[in-house]
Parts: structure tokens; sequence; C-alpha cells
């Protein structure tokens, strides 16, 4: 797999790359750097640092932009990564000096045109303004979000997820893109269930990797508020599951469904608005017929939206399988 990984260098995102470099059937082609959990610059140091300990200094970083308005105010998290965004540990700065040249537009519209995926795990306004630039460069690409939630709940507002609302309409544009298949969401209500425990900590603790060495320090800073919407004593690692999802398909159950992004200025502003009610028609042989046009049976308006495979369900062993193996365990 050929892939572009689009980023805002947080803790969990480090986890994901990581994750991603040590996977001899994965071709990362480039890294760009959004705003989101940092500024889109320091996003794009973190993202040096990253690769370096990953082992893969050579993998090209481009800078993007910060996410645009209009959007609800969200302050940065750094109760969750730090000041710093890897979790102010004292990472020394990366020994590369310098990011790539090109521009992280003009990497995405390449790379899409060449058939590589896609893998966004922050605010997608580098993809949106890649889609504005050149509408049929998804039609040779596959997308995987970490983004939104097939319910309503939510870590930045109570109904919508940070990734998505930090740039509601640039995940808006994304979304409804003429992409080779539909685009794979990897929301909150599976990212909260695949989770790290003490076991998982642990077996990082030992440090028996250089990837454990690397990443227990960010992730131990990030165990302290990142679970709090999680069962008691779990940790998510939102972009790790995404990670995963992109290169192992069956770690997520998915179903096609009509997904909208809340752009307004309401209390839902960011939501991901998921037709779950799919799943119930597709019960009946053959399916009511909204009527009117765009409603549901119960005559409420619905069922439109990008055709988006929602990711429903998560094999939590293998997740965790993964990061005890990451370990070396």
């Amino acid at each position: 797999m050929r892939l572009v990984v689009d980023s805002d260098g947080g803790i969990d995102d480090a986890a994901a790359i990581v994750w991603l470099c040590g996977r001899p059937d994965v071709e990362i082609a480039a890294v760009t750097a959004v705003g989101g959990n940092v500024e889109v610059r320091q996003a794009a140091r973190n993202l040096r640092i990253i690769l370096e300990a990953a082992g893969r200094p050579d993998v090209p970083v481009h800078i993007g932009s910060d996410p645009t308005d209009p959007a609800p105010h969200i302050p940065r998290p750094t109760f969750i990564h730090g000041e710093d965004g890897l979790g102010d540990v004292g990472l020394p700065d990366p020994r590369r000096g310098a990011d790539a040249d090109t521009p992280a537009v003009e990497v995405l519209v390449r790379e899409m045109r060449r058939g590589a995926s896609v893998l966004t795990l922050g605010p997608m306004t580098n993809l949106a303004a890649a889609v504005r630039a050149d509408a049929g460069a998804a039609r040779s690409s596959r997308l995987t979000l970490m983004g939104g939630s097939a319910r309503a709940e939510g870590n930045a507002r109570p109904s919508a997820e940070a990734n998505v609302a930090n740039d509601p309409l640039a995940a808006a544009t994304s979304l409804a893109a003429e992409w080779a298949t539909p685009p794979v969401m990897v929301g909150l209500n599976v990212t909260h269930r695949a989770t790290l425990r003490e076991t998982e900590f642990d077996s990082l603790a030992r440090r028996q990797t250089a990837a454990a060495a690397f990443l227990y320090g960010p992730l131990s800073f990030y165990r302290r508020n990142a679970g709090t919407l999680c069962a008691e004593g779990e940790t998510p690692c939102h972009d790790l599951l995404a990670a995963m999802a992109a290169v192992r398909p069956d770690v997520l159950g998915v179903e096609v469904l009509p997904v909208e992004v809340d752009t307004g200025g309401s209390a839902a502003w960011g939501q991901t608005v998921v037709d779950l009610r799919q799943l119930a028609w597709r019960r009946f042989s053959p399916p009511p017929r909204p009527t009117p046009a765009g409603s549901g049976p119960d005559g409420n308006a619905g069922g439109t939206g990008a055709a988006v495979a929602v990711g429903l369900t998560v094999d939590v062993d293998y997740f965790r399988a993964a990061i005890r193996q990451l370990a070396g365990e």
C-alpha cells in the first residue's frame, strides 16, 4: 500500500506513524502537516521527530495549513497532548532541519493522481484544499479518516469530534469527493472501544523496542486525561486505530451509510450526522420508499449525504495485540 499521511502531529498520531513505519506492506510516500493539536509548523516539527524515531528520516514532511473559518472555537488540547503536542517530555529537536519545499496540497494531489491512499489523522483542511484544486484526483485514491462519530458523541464539543469540529467545511468537502471507494470513517464510537489498558502500558514501559522507548513517555502523559470518555482505566489511541483500518480493513466492521457534516453555527456544529436508520430499513425487502424524496418512512428528512463506510464494530483484541507486538511482546 502506498500511503500519504496527513497529520496534526499529536501523541496518538505518533503511535499511528510509528506503527505504519514498522509495516513492510506499507510505503509511506509522504507525510503532510496540518494544524490541529498544535499549529501547523509545530506539527511539522513533531512529524520529523516521529519519523526519525521510527527510523524513517527519509520520508518527506510537507507543510500544509492551519484549519480555516468558519468553525467553532476549540482551544488547543494541551491537557491531552501538552504544549508541544508530544507530551512535553523533552524530546530533542529533529536532526533533519527543514521541511520539504513542495506544499502539502500539491503533494496530496500528485499522490492521489498516482493512486496512493490517503490517511487523515487531523482536521481535513489540507485534503479539502486538494479536492478543490483537483476534483478528479480523488477518483484514483482511497480515504481513511480518523474523525467524527457514528452517534451524537463528541470530545471537542458535545456532539462533535475534534478533527471534524476544527474545520467542518473541510470535512464536508472531503467526504463528498468522488473517491474510488466510500471513505472509511474511524469515529469515536469505535476508537473509544479500542483502548490501551494497564497491560499494554506495562508492555511499553519495559522499553524492549525503539518504538516502545519513544512512545512510552508521550503516551504516559496522554493517558492522564485522554480516557475521560472511555471505560475506567482505559485509554483510546484514536489515530492508531485509523492507521490499522487503512492497512487492515478487517479490523473494523463497516456499513456504507449516508453521512452529513453539520456546517452551521448550532450546538451540533461539527457533528457527523450518520443515518443509522438505513440499518433498520435494510431488514425490509424491498426497503420502504422514502416519501417525500429524501425522507424516511416516518416522514422526517434524512437519507442524504455522502456515502461513507462507517466503522461500527472493532476487533479490540487485534488492536491490543498489535500494541504489545510493537512493544516487543
